[in-house]
Formats: structure tokens, sequence, C-alpha cells
């Protein structure tokens, strides 16, 4: 009689899950930086505009929007191409929501229209102060 529990203990653990994995649909067409700290990417098949590129150290959150027509991927880079974060199947009119945890140093964000290829990239910079 333990297989109900467990069933409902998996259940309620992947609602979680998936819940803490992404937002909600929106329509951003500008990137902004949003009123809740968040740093807007309005990412097309053609551009990837990031709000901010002087980022604080410490816990950053992207949250892309895909205006575009084909699915895309979002990354952040450090040197080397080390993934220091990712969201990937962002479907055409869907916002997603990564949490990305940086170090001072200088990285690159790059949107992945048709998820191949290196993307579409732009610089960013992590500075030492945590203050925001």
């Amino acid at each position: 009689m333990r297989t109900p529990t467990v069933l409902a203990a998996a259940v309620l653990t992947l609602a979680g899950l998936t819940a803490c994995s992404s937002t909600g649909s929106g329509t951003t067409t500008e990137a902004t930086a949003a009123g809740d700290g968040k740093i807007t990417v309005a990412a097309t098949d053609t551009e990837c505009k990031v709000a901010k590129s002087d980022l604080a150290a410490g816990t950053s959150t992207f949250s892309i929007t895909n205006n575009g027509s084909k699915v895309t991927e979002f990354y952040v880079y450090a040197t080397g191409d080390r993934v220091m974060g990712e969201v990937e199947n962002i479907v055409p009119g869907l916002t997603r929501d990564i949490v990305v945890e940086l170090p001072a140093g200088v990285y690159e964000t790059a949107c992945k229209p048709g998820m191949t290829g290196k993307g579409i990239r732009g610089p960013s910079r992590s500075a030492a102060s945590t203050s925001r």
C-alpha cells in the first residue's frame, strides 16, 4: 500500500521543480531592466537584446522572451565557452527565467535561434561589488 504515497510524493516533487524552472509567457518587444531586478532579454531570429551588460557580481536573473519564429536557447558563457548558465527550448512567445551565479569577470551572452550554431553573442561584465 506504499505505492500511492510514493506516487503522490513524486508528483508533488515534479510539480515543484516545474514551478521553479520557468515563468509564464510574455510579449516583451524591447530589452529593459525589469522592476523586479531581472535582466530582460528580447530574443528574435536575428537579435539578442540584453538590457544590461554591466552586472554586479553575485546572483543575476535573466528573463528571456522569444519574440522570434524559431525555438531558441539562451546561454551565459565564461572564458573558453564555459557554460555558466543556460535555458533551452524557449518557444516563440514564451518567457523563461534563468538564475546564474557570476563571480567578478568577463562573460558573453548568447541567444541561439533554431538551437544551432554559436548563436548571437554579446559581451557582459560582472564587477566585484555585490551591491545593486
